[in-house]
């Protein structure tokens, strides 16, 4: 672990105090070359850049990540280890691939990925935010609480297994994202908690956590407030006693599907529930038509709300 032990660390945040204001971010499916357009859009460049890449890929996006800081933002590379399907054609038990197993991780299955993307980094040299295998306390990837045997135990020791090969390559520059989603009713179906799937702080920089208001009429994806969506959680990592700083990693709204359902009054509910919580430093929207239409302009209210909400942030 020394390769690591020298780096520049994340500004901590006390909880209830904000010392800076909160840094709005993107998720934009068609990469940061949308970054401009997004930006004209919202009238505020975004702060924080998310990316996404699977284990089909044998080298990371130094490409997309350059672009992402010719624009200002830093890099939040999300890091799935398993073979993404494409939505459109994904079967039901995606998330049921052996290789990928977290036991197969310290087994050294994947060391040769794990070196070059770590050597890769390493030689880039520039700071990335690397969000490793996250939403581990949910079962819709391999890596998930319950899926192929997974454990929370296991789920620590691959983490420590491939931040040791990281600090081995010398990858200083990358700073350690853990993200898990929020807790359901503050437990998963397995019955862990946040901190049992925690590494440690001696290998997180930062700690993120995502949650979206689906917005169906009916439980579990029902309507729900900032405050409901994210109160929970937030506990819960404060109750990780580290005072490192957090990150909304991924966060969205559906439009509502009655008159009281306003997404609109959502946008502004959430920034003003952030702005409060001192120790969240920014939040990332995720900008794509996916399960719901989560963008930030499905509608022209919706739009006119961000743009305030951000312009609010200066």
């Amino acid at each position: 672990m020394t390769a690591c032990s020298d780096r520049t660390t994340i500004e901590t945040f006390p909880p209830h105090h904000r010392v800076h204001p909160l840094e709005h971010g993107v998720f934009l499916p068609h990469g940061p070359h949308d970054g401009p357009a997004f930006t004209a859009m919202i009238g505020a460049a975004p702060q924080w850049m998310l990316l996404f890449r699977d284990w089909t890929h044998e080298t990371p996006p130094l490409g997309a990540l350059d672009a992402v800081r010719a624009q200002g933002a830093t890099p939040v590379l999300t890091w799935e280890p398993w073979y993404a399907p494409p939505m459109d054609t994904a079967p039901a038990d995606a998330a049921h691939q052996p290789a990928f197993a977290l036991a197969r991780m310290p087994a050294g299955d994947h060391d040769h990925r794990i070196g070059t993307w770590a050597a890769a980094l390493a030689s880039w040299g520039h700071d990335v935010v690397l969000r490793f295998a996250h939403e581990m306390n949910g079962d819709w990837y391999p890596w998930g609480t319950g899926v192929q045997g997974n454990t929370a135990d296991q789920y620590v020791r691959a983490w420590r297994y491939v931040h040791d090969r990281f600090a081995a390559a010398g990858a200083a520059n990358v700073r350690w994202c853990w993200a898990p989603n929020i807790p359901a009713s503050g437990a998963d179906a397995e019955g862990a908690q946040l901190a049992d799937f925690f590494p440690g702080e001696d290998v997180v920089d930062v700690l993120g956590i995502d949650g979206y208001n689906w917005g169906s009429p009916e439980p579990p994806l029902s309507w729900t407030t900032p405050a409901e969506l994210f109160d929970s959680g937030l506990a819960e990592l404060r109750g990780l006693g580290t005072r490192l700083p957090i990150v909304v990693t991924e966060t969205a709204s559906a439009e509502g599907r009655a008159p009281e359902h306003s997404k609109a009054d959502w946008i502004s509910q959430l920034f003003d529930y952030l702005t409060r919580q001192g120790d969240v430093r920014g939040v990332i929207w995720f900008h794509e038509d996916k399960e719901r239409d989560w963008r930030v302009d499905s509608s022209a209210t919706a739009r006119t709300a961000y743009r305030r909400a951000v312009a609010k942030l200066r």
